[in-house]
Protein backbone atom coordinates (compact mmCIF):
# COMPACT_ATOMS: atom_id res chain seq x y z
CA UNK A 1 0.00 0.00 0.00
CA UNK A 2 2.54 2.65 0.64
CA UNK A 3 4.68 1.13 -2.64
CA UNK A 4 1.14 2.65 -4.62
CA UNK A 5 1.22 5.69 -2.31
CA UNK A 6 4.52 6.49 -3.05
CA UNK A 7 4.01 5.69 -6.87
CA UNK A 8 1.10 7.79 -7.35
CA UNK A 9 2.98 10.94 -5.42
CA UNK A 10 5.87 10.29 -7.64
CA UNK A 11 3.20 10.62 -10.64
CA UNK A 12 1.62 13.35 -9.46
CA UNK A 13 4.55 15.26 -9.19
CA UNK A 14 5.78 14.61 -12.69
CA UNK A 15 2.53 15.55 -14.11
CA UNK A 16 3.15 18.67 -11.84
CA UNK A 17 6.36 19.75 -13.68
CA UNK A 18 5.08 18.58 -17.00
CA UNK A 19 2.18 21.21 -16.75
CA UNK A 20 4.82 24.12 -15.47
CA UNK A 21 7.14 22.90 -18.48
CA UNK A 22 3.79 23.51 -20.77
CA UNK A 23 2.84 26.28 -19.42
CA UNK A 24 6.35 28.46 -19.53
CA UNK A 25 6.23 27.45 -22.98
CA UNK A 26 3.24 28.59 -24.07
CA UNK A 27 4.21 31.64 -22.39
CA UNK A 28 7.01 32.22 -24.25
CA UNK A 29 5.65 31.14 -27.53
CA UNK A 30 2.66 33.89 -26.81
CA UNK A 31 5.59 36.56 -26.29
CA UNK A 32 7.18 35.22 -29.93
CA UNK A 33 3.26 35.99 -31.58
CA UNK A 34 2.85 39.10 -33.45
CA UNK A 35 0.69 41.65 -32.72
CA UNK A 36 0.29 41.40 -28.67
CA UNK A 37 0.92 44.97 -28.29
CA UNK A 38 -1.46 46.83 -31.21
CA UNK A 39 -2.11 50.90 -31.42
CA UNK A 40 -4.63 51.81 -33.70
CA UNK A 41 -5.31 54.85 -34.97
CA UNK A 42 -8.70 54.82 -36.31
CA UNK A 43 -11.97 54.13 -35.30
CA UNK A 44 -12.36 51.76 -37.96
CA UNK A 45 -9.43 49.98 -37.55
CA UNK A 46 -10.14 49.59 -33.56
CA UNK A 47 -13.70 48.17 -34.08
CA UNK A 48 -12.21 45.71 -36.80
CA UNK A 49 -9.77 44.73 -34.08
CA UNK A 50 -12.26 44.03 -31.36
CA UNK A 51 -14.36 41.98 -34.02
CA UNK A 52 -11.48 39.73 -34.97
CA UNK A 53 -10.65 39.14 -31.04
CA UNK A 54 -7.57 41.19 -30.72
CA UNK A 55 -9.32 43.74 -28.48
CA UNK A 56 -7.32 42.52 -25.25
CA UNK A 57 -4.38 43.04 -27.34
CA UNK A 58 -5.48 46.34 -28.32
CA UNK A 59 -2.65 48.80 -25.96
CA UNK A 60 -3.45 52.42 -27.37
CA UNK A 61 -6.62 53.89 -29.54
CA UNK A 62 -7.52 57.11 -30.57
CA UNK A 63 -10.01 59.28 -28.76
CA UNK A 64 -12.36 58.60 -31.27
CA UNK A 65 -12.56 54.95 -31.21
CA UNK A 66 -15.69 54.61 -28.96
CA UNK A 67 -16.96 51.40 -30.57
CA UNK A 68 -17.06 49.01 -29.02
CA UNK A 69 -17.60 49.92 -25.19
CA UNK A 70 -14.31 47.98 -24.07
CA UNK A 71 -12.00 50.80 -26.45
CA UNK A 72 -13.28 54.12 -24.58
CA UNK A 73 -11.19 52.10 -21.49
CA UNK A 74 -7.83 52.22 -23.77
CA UNK A 75 -5.12 54.51 -23.24
CA UNK A 76 -5.27 57.37 -25.84
CA UNK A 77 -2.85 58.34 -28.55
CA UNK A 78 -4.74 61.31 -29.65
CA UNK A 79 -7.85 62.57 -32.24
CA UNK A 80 -7.62 60.38 -35.48
CA UNK A 81 -6.35 63.36 -37.31
CA UNK A 82 -4.11 64.50 -34.88
CA UNK A 83 -2.22 61.24 -33.51
CA UNK A 84 0.54 61.92 -30.81
CA UNK A 85 3.37 59.96 -31.97
CA UNK A 86 5.64 60.27 -28.66
CA UNK A 87 2.60 58.84 -26.73
CA UNK A 88 2.09 56.08 -29.23
CA UNK A 89 5.58 55.09 -29.19
CA UNK A 90 5.42 55.67 -25.44
CA UNK A 91 3.07 52.19 -25.24
CA UNK A 92 6.24 50.09 -27.13
CA UNK A 93 3.50 48.60 -29.57
CA UNK A 94 4.88 45.60 -31.56
CA UNK A 95 2.19 46.50 -34.58
CA UNK A 96 0.34 50.01 -35.24
CA UNK A 97 -2.41 50.21 -38.03
CA UNK A 98 -2.42 53.20 -39.81
CA UNK A 99 -4.93 53.82 -42.50
CA UNK A 100 -3.56 54.10 -46.27
CA UNK A 101 -4.99 57.74 -46.32
CA UNK A 102 -2.27 59.41 -43.71
CA UNK A 103 0.94 58.07 -45.39
CA UNK A 104 2.47 60.85 -43.80
CA UNK A 105 2.05 59.03 -40.18
CA UNK A 106 3.19 55.84 -41.14
CA UNK A 107 6.15 57.19 -42.47
CA UNK A 108 6.99 58.83 -38.83
CA UNK A 109 6.28 55.89 -37.15
CA UNK A 110 8.10 53.70 -39.43
CA UNK A 111 11.49 56.68 -38.91
CA UNK A 112 11.49 55.63 -35.41
CA UNK A 113 11.78 51.75 -35.55
CA UNK A 114 8.21 51.03 -35.44
CA UNK A 115 6.19 47.85 -37.32
CA UNK A 116 3.44 49.97 -39.14
CA UNK A 117 1.01 48.18 -41.07
CA UNK A 118 -1.02 49.86 -43.49
CA UNK A 119 -5.03 49.28 -44.40
CA UNK A 120 -7.21 50.39 -47.28
CA UNK A 121 -10.88 51.21 -45.83
CA UNK A 122 -11.68 54.19 -47.48
CA UNK A 123 -14.12 51.87 -49.26
CA UNK A 124 -16.71 48.70 -48.59
CA UNK A 125 -14.39 46.46 -50.59
CA UNK A 126 -11.11 48.33 -49.40
CA UNK A 127 -12.45 47.30 -45.86
CA UNK A 128 -13.16 43.67 -46.86
CA UNK A 129 -9.16 43.39 -48.25
CA UNK A 130 -8.51 44.76 -44.97
CA UNK A 131 -9.18 41.92 -43.26
CA UNK A 132 -7.15 39.83 -45.06
CA UNK A 133 -4.06 42.35 -43.57
CA UNK A 134 -4.52 42.22 -40.34
CA UNK A 135 -5.46 38.07 -40.68
CA UNK A 136 -1.56 38.13 -42.25
CA UNK A 137 -0.22 40.63 -39.98
CA UNK A 138 -1.49 38.88 -36.56
CA UNK A 139 -0.67 35.05 -37.70
CA UNK A 140 -5.19 34.75 -37.60
CA UNK A 141 -5.43 34.29 -41.35
CA UNK A 142 -8.46 30.97 -39.96
CA UNK A 143 -10.36 33.51 -37.88
CA UNK A 144 -9.89 36.33 -40.40
CA UNK A 145 -11.20 34.30 -43.00
CA UNK A 146 -14.46 33.37 -41.11
CA UNK A 147 -14.87 36.96 -40.77
CA UNK A 148 -14.49 37.93 -43.54
CA UNK A 149 -17.32 35.17 -45.01
CA UNK A 150 -20.22 36.69 -43.09
CA UNK A 151 -19.89 40.39 -45.27
CA UNK A 152 -19.91 38.01 -48.80
CA UNK A 153 -23.71 38.43 -48.90
CA UNK A 154 -23.77 42.26 -49.21
CA UNK A 155 -21.33 42.17 -51.77
CA UNK A 156 -23.27 41.96 -54.67
CA UNK A 157 -25.43 44.95 -55.50
CA UNK A 158 -29.23 44.26 -55.01
CA UNK A 159 -30.47 42.57 -58.07
CA UNK A 160 -33.70 44.08 -57.29
CA UNK A 161 -32.63 47.43 -57.60
CA UNK A 162 -35.59 50.40 -57.84
CA UNK A 163 -33.36 52.76 -60.16
CA UNK A 164 -36.73 55.30 -59.70
CA UNK A 165 -35.69 55.83 -55.58
CA UNK A 166 -33.02 58.43 -56.10
CA UNK A 167 -30.68 58.63 -53.00
CA UNK A 168 -28.96 61.51 -51.50
CA UNK A 169 -26.59 61.49 -48.73
CA UNK A 170 -25.79 64.58 -46.71
CA UNK A 171 -22.08 64.01 -44.76
CA UNK A 172 -21.76 67.73 -43.55
CA UNK A 173 -23.75 71.36 -43.93
CA UNK A 174 -24.05 74.43 -42.21
CA UNK A 175 -25.22 73.50 -38.99
CA UNK A 176 -25.86 76.88 -37.52
CA UNK A 177 -28.29 78.06 -40.45
CA UNK A 178 -31.55 77.35 -40.27
CA UNK A 179 -31.49 77.02 -44.11
CA UNK A 180 -29.71 73.95 -45.70
CA UNK A 181 -26.39 75.53 -47.03
CA UNK A 182 -23.38 74.62 -47.97
CA UNK A 183 -24.40 71.10 -47.89
CA UNK A 184 -21.63 68.12 -48.90
CA UNK A 185 -23.29 65.48 -50.69
CA UNK A 186 -22.02 62.00 -51.28
CA UNK A 187 -20.37 61.84 -55.16
CA UNK A 188 -18.83 58.89 -57.16
CA UNK A 189 -16.38 58.09 -55.16
CA UNK A 190 -16.52 56.33 -51.56
CA UNK A 191 -17.93 53.89 -49.54
CA UNK A 192 -21.56 55.71 -48.73
CA UNK A 193 -21.84 55.82 -52.83
CA UNK A 194 -21.24 51.94 -52.58
CA UNK A 195 -23.56 51.62 -49.64
CA UNK A 196 -26.26 53.00 -51.90
CA UNK A 197 -25.45 51.03 -54.98
CA UNK A 198 -25.31 47.77 -52.96
CA UNK A 199 -28.99 48.61 -51.32
CA UNK A 200 -30.43 48.59 -54.52
CA UNK A 201 -31.10 52.05 -54.87
CA UNK A 202 -29.47 55.06 -56.97
CA UNK A 203 -27.11 58.07 -56.26
CA UNK A 204 -28.94 61.21 -57.16
CA UNK A 205 -25.58 62.61 -58.03
CA UNK A 206 -24.38 61.35 -61.37
CA UNK A 207 -21.19 63.57 -61.90
CA UNK A 208 -17.54 62.98 -61.48
CA UNK A 209 -16.54 64.88 -58.17
CA UNK A 210 -16.39 62.36 -54.68
CA UNK A 211 -18.66 64.79 -52.18
CA UNK A 212 -19.51 68.22 -53.94
CA UNK A 213 -20.63 70.93 -52.37
CA UNK A 214 -23.92 72.10 -53.12
CA UNK A 215 -26.31 75.26 -52.17
CA UNK A 216 -30.08 74.83 -51.56
CA UNK A 217 -31.04 74.97 -55.30
CA UNK A 218 -28.95 72.26 -56.25
CA UNK A 219 -30.45 70.27 -53.81
CA UNK A 220 -34.02 71.80 -55.55
CA UNK A 221 -32.34 70.51 -59.11
CA UNK A 222 -31.86 66.79 -58.03
CA UNK A 223 -35.42 66.76 -56.48
CA UNK A 224 -33.92 63.29 -54.53
CA UNK A 225 -36.63 60.81 -53.67
CA UNK A 226 -34.66 60.34 -50.64
CA UNK A 227 -32.60 62.15 -47.97
CA UNK A 228 -30.22 60.73 -45.68
CA UNK A 229 -28.42 63.87 -43.70
CA UNK A 230 -25.87 61.75 -41.41
CA UNK A 231 -24.97 63.68 -38.01
CA UNK A 232 -22.65 62.37 -36.19
CA UNK A 233 -21.52 65.56 -33.96
CA UNK A 234 -20.63 64.45 -30.40
CA UNK A 235 -22.12 67.71 -29.05
CA UNK A 236 -25.67 67.39 -30.68
CA UNK A 237 -29.04 67.68 -28.48
CA UNK A 238 -32.18 66.69 -28.69
CA UNK A 239 -32.85 70.69 -29.71
CA UNK A 240 -30.45 70.71 -31.94
CA UNK A 241 -31.50 67.78 -33.87
CA UNK A 242 -35.00 69.25 -34.37
CA UNK A 243 -33.52 72.64 -35.21
CA UNK A 244 -31.59 70.22 -38.30
CA UNK A 245 -34.72 68.42 -39.08
CA UNK A 246 -37.00 71.95 -39.59
CA UNK A 247 -34.60 73.08 -41.79
CA UNK A 248 -35.98 70.39 -44.36
CA UNK A 249 -39.59 71.35 -44.02
CA UNK A 250 -40.05 73.65 -46.56
CA UNK A 251 -37.84 72.67 -49.07
CA UNK A 252 -39.91 71.76 -52.53
CA UNK A 253 -38.70 67.89 -53.40
CA UNK A 254 -40.03 64.60 -53.31
CA UNK A 255 -38.03 63.76 -50.35
CA UNK A 256 -39.74 66.28 -48.43
CA UNK A 257 -43.45 66.00 -49.98
CA UNK A 258 -43.46 62.24 -49.38
CA UNK A 259 -41.97 61.90 -46.17
CA UNK A 260 -38.92 60.28 -47.02
CA UNK A 261 -36.15 62.93 -44.91
CA UNK A 262 -33.87 60.81 -42.56
CA UNK A 263 -31.61 62.50 -40.25
CA UNK A 264 -29.14 59.58 -39.35
CA UNK A 265 -26.54 60.56 -36.01
CA UNK A 266 -24.88 56.94 -35.13
CA UNK A 267 -21.31 57.23 -35.38
CA UNK A 268 -20.99 53.89 -38.13
CA UNK A 269 -23.05 55.72 -40.39
CA UNK A 270 -19.84 57.39 -41.54
CA UNK A 271 -17.19 54.79 -40.35
CA UNK A 272 -16.20 52.31 -43.56
CA UNK A 273 -16.06 49.50 -40.83
CA UNK A 274 -17.73 46.37 -40.08
CA UNK A 275 -21.01 47.88 -39.47
CA UNK A 276 -21.73 49.02 -43.13
CA UNK A 277 -23.82 45.91 -43.45
CA UNK A 278 -26.19 48.00 -40.82
CA UNK A 279 -26.32 50.87 -43.23
CA UNK A 280 -27.31 48.71 -46.24
CA UNK A 281 -29.96 47.29 -44.03
CA UNK A 282 -31.43 50.79 -43.18
CA UNK A 283 -31.34 51.78 -46.41
CA UNK A 284 -33.24 49.06 -47.76
CA UNK A 285 -35.82 49.13 -45.05
CA UNK A 286 -36.57 52.95 -46.21
CA UNK A 287 -36.82 51.63 -49.60
CA UNK A 288 -39.79 49.29 -48.92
Amino acid sequence: MKKLSNIIVLLFIVFLALSCTKNTKTEVENKNLPCQRIVSTAPSITETLFDLGLGENLVGVTENCLYPEAAKAKPKIGKAFDINVEAVAALKPDTVFVLSAYGELAGKLQSLGMKTVVVEQSTVRGFIDSIDVFGKSCAIEENAAKFKEKFVPYLKENTARNSEKKVMILVGRDYESSLVKDAYIVGKDGFLNEIIMLSGAENVYQGDMPYPKIQLEGIIALNPDIVIDVITASNLTPEKLGFLKKSWSEIDINAVKNGKVFVKTEDFWSLPGPRFVKIIEEIKNILE
